[in-house]
């Protein structure tokens, strides 16, 4: 398989619809998205790793930025000859693959856009600088606060939090490459290139949001999605954050897949 970073790749059992690439989100991998693809088997999968995130160095001077992402991801489907993919883009992996959409339209039936990064949440940039560049594990704890709806079930466990404050490196969280990155995400001047790219997707999208989240001002985003996209439907997940699917994986899994194997054009959200 053709691509310069990480890959996971899972073969289909049955192939009863399209191929699914999932983008994952700042500072994050392409494991982050396991838990859908353990499950999933109803066609071939693929998450791919972008550079600059979770300490991923970069190669052949390619940039660290979500327009560089885009190009890769972009680059991945035609390098691979992969035809009618479904993205499935993660906060800052919905930018990328509204980005990459406009880069390669002709190779992508579907958009899942999953409490992606837009121009709506700039009214939030304050909380996101105050979250998620932890330099000590009280302030870690903060970020998970904003990751979650419910953290309690992950403080009351003794055995997972010590593991968590042993394994915790500020580095992770502060090094050039990610504050680079971090820094250029709730930036205008991006926001509206990927305005501009939203403004040219006509294929099925799906929106999904959660109840609370510290960097998704959520009303905002289903009304500025509504208003950019043509061939939009949106669910909203009670008692859910950011991590939408870990909260709630069985029913993200089962809309996310209903909504990749059947037609909504006719229904008004899932």
């Amino acid at each position: 398989m053709k691509y310069s970073y990480p890959i996971i790749y899972k073969k289909a059992k049955n192939k009863s619809a399209n191929p699914i690439i999932f983008v994952h989100g700042f500072n994050s991998s392409p494991k982050s998205h396991n838990i859908f693809a353990d499950k999933w088997n109803e066609s071939d999968y693929y998450a791919i790793a972008f550079p600059g995130n979770s300490l991923l160095k970069a190669k052949r001077g390619d940039e660290i930025s979500v327009e560089s992402f885009a190009r890769l991801l972009a680059n991945f489907i035609k390098d691979n000859n992969l035809n009618d993919v479904v993205l499935i883009g993660h906060s800052m992996g919905g930018a990328t693959i509204a980005l990459a959409y406009q880069l390669i339209p002709e190779a992508i039936s579907k958009m899942i856009f999953v409490a992606p990064m837009n121009k709506s949440s700039l009214a939030k940039k304050d909380d996101y600088f105050k979250t998620y560049f932890p330099k000590t594990f009280e302030e870690y704890k903060t970020f998970l606060n904003a990751l979650y709806y419910d953290t309690k079930p992950l403080f009351n466990n003794n055995e997972f939090m010590k593991k968590e404050e042993e394994q915790f490196d500020p580095f992770l969280y502060n090094n050039p490459d990610i504050l680079k990155l971090g820094y250029s995400l709730p930036d205008i001047n991006l926001m509206n290139k990927i305005e501009d790219a939203l403004k040219k997707i006509e294929i099925p999208s799906l929106l999904l949001l959660g109840e609370k989240d510290a960097v998704i001002d959520r009303e905002q985003c289903i009304k500025y999605f509504q208003k950019h996209l043509k061939n939009l439907k949106y669910k909203i997940f009670d008692k859910t954050g950011h991590m939408i699917y870990y909260e709630k994986f069985d029913q993200y899994y089962k809309i996310v897949s209903e909504f990749i194997k059947n037609d909504y054009s006719k229904e008004k959200n899932v």
